[in-house]
């Protein structure tokens, strides 16, 4: 079984550690943003620093403010993308991080100071953040939903 849950700062962390050794990752990479993903009451931020990713935390909700952009799912939601991603090895159409901002009633991003230019970063960046998760099929985890509600 499993020791790593989703979400959780290590999951994150273990992420971030395959995704800098990925050279497909390196060939998008260049993300340059402090994101926080909102998973439930969970909000853990990871610092993307070029071509480095570090500075994984579990932050406020306040940080988000800080933050270039959050990127924000129901935990179900984020439950069946990885769940997709580790069925597939990346995400399928359904699941990409682009289709489901378009696909759904609110976008999955936001910039909680409504800076148009940071809430763009998104978009920018989606590439190099796709791939970030699709990395996820790498990682054995178990999902615990009570760590996202709690």
């Amino acid at each position: 079984m499993a020791n790593l849950t989703f979400p959780s700062t290590e999951w994150f962390e273990k992420l971030a550690a395959i995704t800098r050794e990925d050279e497909a990752y390196r060939k998008f990479g260049r993300l340059n943003a402090v994101v926080v993903f909102k998973i439930g009451e969970k909000h853990i931020k990871a610092n993307f620093d070029v071509l480095n990713i570090h500075e994984i935390a579990e932050v406020d909700p306040e940080f988000s403010r800080d933050a270039d952009f959050v990127i924000e799912l129901e935990p179900g939601q984020w439950r069946e993308m990885l769940d997709d991603i580790k069925q597939n090895g990346h995400a399928s159409q359904e699941w990409t991080l682009n289709t489901l901002d378009l696909r759904l009633d609110d976008p999955i991003h936001t910039n909680l100071m409504e800076d148009g230019f940071k809430a763009d970063m998104f978009f920018r960046y989606n590439p190099s953040l796709q791939r970030f998760f699709d990395n996820a099929s790498q990682l054995e985890y178990v999902f615990d939903m009570e760590a996202a509600t709690a």
